[in-house]
């Protein structure tokens, strides 16, 4: 372990990901569909003499432009912050096989942030041509963003030939990126019309221009919808056979284990996507469409909420699904590589060779600090009291053993799971710190570790 570890408990690691990212996915992909509504909107609306959506366009971009360069810039400083320290060795290999491309999006962001500011306040100023010029700048340097962004992420999932070759062309541009790249394009549109929606849901429910907005942003947003079903098809169809087979022993799982229960939540969450969103889009439609009068801003403000959820639902499903690996094949979510778990069980100490350990912490403590808490915690999010209530010293160090068990009928654990490495010192230790920690949760170690955990165990 060549990093510190930052021991947080409660809300688990895992959750403080991802609140901020999926807060910053919302933001950011609106960033994108909103960078190609507004320049699109404008464009008809100068070629048709309406100024009346001139006008909307405008306060359209105000809040566009706060929302965005705002809040999405900072939630997405936020992401750095929070994964380089929860997951700084994942983190680090990403910047060194990535640093390029990390560089080229820093890049576009800043010129997509330059290019917003003088399109929101050159609405009046600036000949109508080079108006829309910028707002078409703004739309290909969002897209760009997201562009290089999603050929990282997917990489995470599907690295696919890059196991091989080691070549950044083939870590970038591997299965998962163009399915991911059209499914993010298509929410992004999809989002685009929702915030506009809710914007428009505040004028007048009788004005004539207000019904003629909502049939328009309708308009632009349900095709995305029907695309989105294809597109979702295409994506997993390219996803690697054992994160389909995560995905079906999910829904077919039937079996008391820890991965079957874990994989029975990304099934449930995953179907919750489909149903939601089918639900906004016939809402949308039925709502929006066909009653523009009785659209409020109520009904607009509970489908963005939905909108949120079908975001929220494919982002969870998607981290899950690439459990017990953040980097798939290649780092497990602990942050050791799957290189280091090719012996097991390992002769060489797995404490002797963490770099930075808690001042006073016992060996089974750093145990759990290396290799257990980037998912789990004692006593909240993935609570390993609840986990393991009832079992003995004994039943806690053979399910560690079990972890480590390679064929997948002697390992349940194997779906969602690494295995514990270290030598068989090291795994008693885990197991006794385990079960006092478990069974006396007062006295485990807090993120000082101000007493020896020796002295504690007295």
């Amino acid at each position: 372990m060549d990093y510190p570890a930052w021991i947080i408990g409660g809300v688990g690691p895992g959750w403080m990901i991802g609140l901020i990212a999926t807060f910053h996915v919302l933001i950011s992909h609106f960033a994108v569909g909103g960078g190609i509504f507004l320049p699109f909107t404008e464009a008809w609306a100068r070629k048709n003499d309406r100024k009346d959506v001139l006008v909307f366009l405008k306060d359209f971009s105000r809040f566009f432009l706060i929302l965005t360069n705002v809040f999405g810039a900072i939630s997405g400083i936020g992401i750095w912050f929070i994964i380089g320290l929860i997951s700084p060795q994942a983190t680090a290999s990403l910047i060194r096989l990535f640093g390029f491309v990390w560089g080229l999006e820093w890049g576009v962001f800043l010129v997509e942030i330059v290019t917003l500011i003088f399109y929101y306040y050159g609405w009046e100023k600036m000949d109508p041509k080079l108006h829309m010029k910028l707002g078409w700048l703004y739309a290909a340097t969002s897209f760009l963003s997201l562009f290089t962004i999603n050929g990282i992420i997917t990489f995470m999932l599907t690295p696919g030939k890059w196991q091989q070759t080691h070549n950044i062309g083939d870590a970038f541009f591997n299965p998962g990126f163009w399915p991911a790249l059209v499914v993010r394009t298509l929410i992004c549109i999809t989002l685009a019309g929702i915030y506009a929606t809710f914007v428009i849901s505040k004028m007048d429910e009788n004005s004539r221009f207000r019904k003629e907005l909502l049939a328009y942003t309708t308009a632009w947003l349900l095709p995305s919808y029907l695309l989105l079903v294809g597109a979702f098809i295409w994506y997993y169809s390219v996803l690697p056979q054992p994160v389909m087979e995560n995905l079906m022993s999910g829904f077919v799982g039937s079996q008391p284990a820890s991965g079957v229960l874990n994989l029975n939540m990304v099934a449930r969450i995953a179907f919750l996507g489909v149903i939601v969103s089918m639900t906004v889009g016939l809402a949308f439609f039925v709502s929006a469409y066909l009653n523009p009068r009785e659209f409020n801003v109520w009904k607009s403000g509970l489908l963005l909420f939905t909108a949120a959820i079908l975001v929220t639902s494919f982002e969870y499903s998607r981290e899950m699904l690439r459990k017990p690996y953040v980097i798939r094949d290649f780092m497990f979510s602990n942050g050791v590589t799957l290189k280091a778990t090719t012996d097991l069980p390992l002769n060489r100490s797995f404490t002797e060779q963490m770099r930075f350990k808690p001042e006073g912490s016992s060996v089974g403590e750093q145990m759990f600090i290396g290799q257990c808490m980037s998912c789990h915690t004692i006593s909240g999010y993935r609570s390993l009291k609840k986990r393991l209530k009832g079992f003995d010293q004994a039943g806690i160090y053979n399910s560690i053993l079990l972890t480590m068990q390679k064929p997948p009928a002697e390992n349940r654990y194997h779906k969602v799971m690494p295995p514990v490495i270290g030598t068989p010192e090291e795994l008693q230790a885990l197991s006794e710190y385990l079960y006092k920690a478990v069974n006396e949760p007062a006295k485990v170690a807090s993120s000082e570790a101000a007493e020896p955990m020796a002295d504690k165990q007295k």
